[in-house]
């Protein structure tokens, strides 16, 4: 029978459409930002940007806990539409800021107020599992599947993120285009109401843990840190070259809506190559993490020692093709060694978060010293990962018998709170 398949699509489009404005949301004017702090403040200090993104992520890792324990006494939707509705108040107060310290508190307590839709991403990404789970043979393959439509949601709302927060700057009133971006927090309560109504009964429950093999407890722990440090070192490379990204390629003579392509390129990169991410996968098998990490710190690289446009652009695409079939191979990683849920998980995503706080502050230290330096900290944090990563033994196998975990993470810490 038929009728419940048609009725899942519509809902399957909701959730991405809801995880894709989120990011457009929260991104688009972290390309901008020192531009923005110019315009608005007259503020052109590197370090006026590494200490507002500093700040932005340590509430938004601070909150998400309290919104947590909130949940377990006010229904789900109710937090997550309170949360979005304050969010849209604060947003429309943003635009019209005094000052850059100002600005920086109310986009803290926007972040805070936004933090309350990551509640939700439980459900999302189980509804989007289960209909990947009916739709391939086996739970490998699954989880691939739902970790490439994550990923690639990602990267759609990154070109789309980076065009808006263009569009915005190109504004003759600036302060009316931040203040707009309250439209797309009411527009995610309405559909946030929608789609936890739909949601079939049970989804909204923690997912399963993994199930650790007999074995010694010192190995179990050694592929929890390697886990982790992998995962840090792959969000600190991805996020210390983005803050100041722009400004570099305008400085190799790009313009302003050039630097914006340029920006988002990688995101073409890998949306070219994420259709080849299961073939890659079934053939590279542990090895297409590091191979993929070696591809992607070579782009950046390339991009260090660019001296024009056009090699910036080789660079960027070279960076974008690894990047794609690495973000899928470190989910798959994170979900063999931590399952979706319970203490590992927690543990490895809170230190996952480390690389995220880390990365505007170095960015900001570096770029007083040369505007392309990031790109080079971002290649050597890749070759951190590919040697992390090198297969070193089989994995460890759930002992027979005992339940697979969840197939599927849930990449919070990938959010970045730019906004």
């Amino acid at each position: 029978m038929t009728p419940a398949r048609p009725a899942g699509l519509p809902l399957r489009a909701v959730l991405i459409a809801v995880i894709a404005l989120y990011l457009v949301a929260e991104t688009a004017l972290a390309p901008f930002l020192p531009q923005l702090f110019d315009r608005l403040y007259g503020v052109d200090d590197p370090g006026a940007t590494g200490l507002y993104l500093w700040v932005c992520r340590i509430v938004g890792l601070v909150v998400l806990p309290l919104w947590g324990l909130a949940a377990r006494r006010v229904p789900l939707h109710r937090c997550v539409v309170a949360g979005l509705c304050s969010a849209a108040a604060v947003d429309v107060m943003l635009g019209f800021a005094p000052n850059y310290a100002a600005f920086t508190a109310l986009s803290a307590a926007s972040v805070a107020c936004n933090a309350a839709l990551l509640l939700a991403y439980p459900a999302f990404v189980a509804e989007h599992t289960r209909r990947a789970a009916g739709e391939q043979g086996d739970a490998e393959h699954a989880g691939l599947a739902a970790v490439r439509s994550i990923v690639v949601v990602f990267h759609v709302a990154a070109v789309a993120a980076t065009l808006v927060g263009a569009g915005v700057l190109a504004l003759p009133d600036l302060r009316l285009g931040v203040s707009a971006f309250a439209v797309v927090d009411v527009l995610l309560a309405v559909l946030i109401v929608r789609v936890l109504r739909r949601l079939p009964a049970g989804h909204g429950g923690p997912a399963a843990a993994p199930v650790r093999a007999p074995g010694p407890r010192r190995r179990w722990w050694l592929l929890l840190a390697q886990a982790a440090l992998i995962g840090v070192a792959f969000d600190f490379a991805l996020a210390v070259a983005r803050p100041f990204f722009t400004e570099f390629a305008e400085g190799l003579g790009s313009g302003s809506l050039g630097g914006a392509v340029l920006f988002f390129l990688p995101s073409v990169g890998a949306l070219a190559v994420l259709p080849a991410a299961r073939r890659c996968h079934d053939r590279f098998g542990h090895r297409l993490l590091p191979l993929a990490a070696l591809v992607c710190a070579a782009g950046f690289a390339w991009q260090y020692a660019a001296g024009g446009v056009p090699a910036l652009v080789g660079g960027r695409l070279l960076a974008g093709l690894g990047l794609g079939l690495a973000q899928v191979a470190v989910e798959m990683r994170m979900f063999r060694s931590t399952g979706t849920a319970g203490p590992a998980f927690t543990a490895v995503e809170t230190v996952r978060s480390a690389g995220l706080i880390a990365a505007p502050l170095l960015s900001a230290a570096a770029v007083s010293h040369d505007l392309a330096l990031p790109l080079a900290i971002a290649a050597a944090a890749l070759l951190c990962v590919s040697a992390l990563s090198l297969p070193k033994s089989p994995a460890p196998v759930p002992a027979e018998g005992l339940p697979h975990p969840s197939p599927v993470p849930v990449p919070v810490h990938a959010e970045e709170y730019d906004r």
